[in-house]
């Protein structure tokens, strides 16, 4: 008896990668084009638009005219959409941004008349067990993944959705071969011989590819093809019916990293690394910021409703949360265009922002601060203003003030342009999501700083320079850390998907020359850290060059009254190429398992501290290797340590030392010859920018604790959730 394949045509769309995005959308155009036409008239019977509706969006931009068409085909089951927006990564992006994505996809596709879907993540590399509960939340009982599931069978059940494995991917194109039907009909049978063995009677078959247009003479190719075929009958249909076939499934749990059996690249994660923090930073002002902001004026106070604007600001950033966009592995132009899209993004979030403190804010009013955060808030709220208040100044700046700039029946002329005061108040138990008067009670006059000419401390933490090296006490438990901070480079003959090490590279390790206290206060010290390294010019796979680059790294080491944490601001300029410069944190015993924030809650993963990745290389053909190294996304902890960072999503775990990546600088979509992926992963274009020459910076603390509601308040703590204003009104939510 044969076994029935069910087959959807489909073509994988990603709006930009090696190629810009208006290129693609003219491909697009011409791709659709012939499918509308096919579609209408009766050359296909169905097509799968990819999960994803920003490409309709996309297209019906340009071909505004095709919309009455597209709405019948839908209609009648024909064409198939949603539920997405963008097709997005699940570990870079946060829960909020992704529910965001699929809120508006859906909303769309709603217009459009589409009424069932599908999760359909074909191409993210891995994926969060958090997609399950967002599904869920939007009663959506299906999805459809690759990648990262290892030798699962096709056909699960992952905490009660229903999930089609697609066994080889989506990516079958042997239909469009230019060759006789017996050719196609020899390789298309090794392809479902495949995915056979892990299916039951029914197997899904994807037809498409990565902005492939279908295949001309498609269903003449499948009635000779059931001719040949002894095992198998090709019906053209979408997921849906097969999803309809199946009555027994694998129970699974967890998320999905493997790479046995496909590429999971998890060199993404530190590509392109200023991408990552531009995105942590909008991720943050729109959603926790502007957004909450925004509510709350209009439901408390009668401001503006901003939904229109916010919603375009979603959408902008959204677009940015493409898989390939935000992995960093485009070209150099298509990062700048992503690059540009969080400007705008950041730019009508500020604009927001600014006019809702407008609308709220009283006319001589008294100094007040709104805690969005969903703690409790005690530390540090800075203000600018041209008001002098009866506190110490931090720093001053020039600038025209926000009265002046948004007042739309004025313009800001020259002699407006005035000097500011910037100043750091240093609150305490402001209540949670709240705007409260600031009085003598709100200020905190505890003095728990401490500083000599090699250390800061407060009441929690302290960190001294002994021997030239670093040394960190946890008072809260007595626990010291000696040679706490390592910097040290490695070479990097990988490209944006993998990190590629060098067989034979050893570790160049920073020097700390100096240290000097630069800023000591009531409110905060800043020890100044300035470590000299010498980096070799550039790297290949015959090794670093002679050549070696002086490079000086100047990490802050900033303390806060009342914080609980350690805060560091790292600043250099890369000058090499073709290298990856870590941070390693050293406990005091080997860290075998982690937990890191996962899209709503976190995850506990497990690591073997002894694994070197240089024991390993190079990978056999069609094989990745794994390296020791997970994505986050603000924080991990481990042995009562926690790492909370603004946007560098990737850590490595080497016996007792957490690594963090600071910059991983390559040239490279694709490397032919990466030693940790036997195949190549897409185009070896080359990109400059990937190489992240020029100023670097980077943010992160350090704390110990390993209480998760106690972490998140960190994490609201060091990304600050409170705004500071003059005002006469006063809110408490809770």
């Amino acid at each position: 008896m044969k076994k029935q394949v069910i087959a959807y045509v489909h073509s994988h769309w990603d709006r930009e990668w090696y190629r810009e995005f208006e290129e693609f959308r003219l491909r697009l155009i011409e791709v659709f084009d012939k499918v509308l036409n096919m579609l209408e008239n009766g050359e296909l019977p169905c097509f799968y638009f990819d999960g994803q509706t920003a490409a309709l969006e996309d297209y019906l931009e340009i071909r505004n005219e095709k919309l009455p068409l597209i709405k019948k085909l839908i209609k009648e089951k024909k064409l198939r959409i949603g539920p997405f927006y963008c097709s997005s990564d699940s570990f870079l992006v946060s829960g909020k941004c992704l529910k965001k994505n699929l809120e508006l996809g859906l909303k769309y596709s709603h217009k459009m008349g589409e009424t069932d879907f599908i999760g359909y993540i074909a191409d993210s590399f891995g994926h969060s067990e958090g997609i399950i509960e967002l599904l869920k939340t939007f009663n959506i009982d299906k999805a459809m993944l690759w990648r990262g599931l290892g030798d699962l069978n096709a056909d699960l059940n992952w905490n009660g959705i229903k999930v089609t494995n697609l066994i080889q991917g989506y990516f079958q194109d042997f239909l469009s071969l230019d060759s006789s039907v017996e050719k196609k009909a020899e390789l298309l049978k090794k392809y479902l011989d495949k995915i056979s063995l892990k299916s039951s009677d029914y197997i899904l078959l994807p037809i498409g590819a990565d902005h492939l247009a279908v295949p001309n003479g498609l269903e003449k190719d499948i009635k000779k093809l059931n001719k040949i075929y002894k095992d198998y009958k090709i019906t053209i249909a979408t997921p849906f019916e097969y999803f309809n076939k199946i009555t027994s499934r694998q129970k699974v749990k967890g998320e999905f990293l493997e790479n046995n059996l496909n590429f999971i690249l998890p060199g993404v994660y530190s590509s392109r690394i200023p991408t990552k923090q531009a995105n942590a930073k909008s991720q943050w002002l729109l959603t926790e910021i502007a957004e909450p902001l925004a509510e709350i004026g209009n439901k408390y106070f009668g401001t503006k409703d901003y939904k229109s604007e916010l919603e375009y600001a979603y959408k902008t950033l959204i677009k940015n949360h493409a898989h390939d966009s935000i992995y960093g592995c485009s070209t150099d132009k298509v990062n700048d265009e992503v690059m540009m899209r969080f400007e705008k993004v950041n730019s009508v979030s500020n604009g927001i922002i600014k006019r809702v403190i407008r609308d709220i804010s009283t006319p001589n009013g008294k100094l007040a601060v709104i805690n969005l955060g969903n703690y409790k808030y005690s530390g540090i709220v800075r203000l600018i203003t041209d008001k002098k208040l009866n506190m110490p100044k931090f720093k001053t700046i020039k600038g025209f003030t926000d009265e002046k700039l948004y007042n739309i029946n004025e313009i800001p002329i020259t002699e407006d342009y005035t000097t500011l005061n910037e100043y750091l108040i240093d609150v305490k138990d402001l209540p949670k999501m709240s705007l409260t008067q600031i009085t003598e009670k709100n200020l905190c006059t505890d003095k728990n700083l401490k500083f000599g000419k090699n250390f800061i401390e407060n009441k929690y933490i302290k960190l001294e320079i002994k021997n030239k090296t670093i040394s960190v006490t946890d008072k809260m438990t007595g626990d010291t850390y000696n040679n706490f901070i390592e910097i040290t480079d490695f070479a990097d003959i990988g490209d944006s998907y993998n990190f590629g090490p060098l067989k034979g590279d050893y570790p160049i390790k920073a020097k700390l020359k100096s240290v000097k206290l630069k800023t000591s206060n009531n409110v905060m010290l800043c020890l100044e850290l300035i470590y000299k390294i010498d980096i070799p010019a550039k790297s290949n796979k015959k090794g670093r060059s002679k050549k070696v680059l002086k490079h000086t790294l100047k990490l802050n080491a900033i303390l806060y009254n009342q914080s609980k944490y350690l805060e560091f601001k790292a600043d250099w300029t890369n000058k090499s190429k073709d290298h990856i410069l870590k941070i390693g944190f050293n406990l005091n015993e080997k860290i075998y398992t982690t937990i890191n924030e996962d899209l709503f809650t976190v995850q506990k993963r497990c690591f073997n501290p002894d694994f070197d990745i240089y024991k390993h290389i190079p990978a056999q053909r069609g094989k990745e290797i794994k390296p020791n190294t997970s994505p986050m996304q603000r924080f991990m902890s481990t042995q009562n340590f926690t790492l909370i960072t603004k946007g560098l999503n990737e850590y490595e775990i080497i016996k007792n030392s957490v690594n963090l990546t600071l910059l991983r600088s390559t040239g490279i979509i694709s490397n032919p010859q990466n030693p940790t992926r036997g195949t190549p992963a897409g185009p070896p274009i080359e990109t400059p920018q990937l190489q992240c020459l020029g100023k670097q910076s980077d943010e992160f603390i350090i704390a110990f604790t390993n209480k998760i509601d106690k972490i998140y308040e960190l994490t609201y703590e060091f990304y600050n959730p409170c705004i500071a204003l003059f005002t006469n009104k006063v809110l408490k939510l809770v």
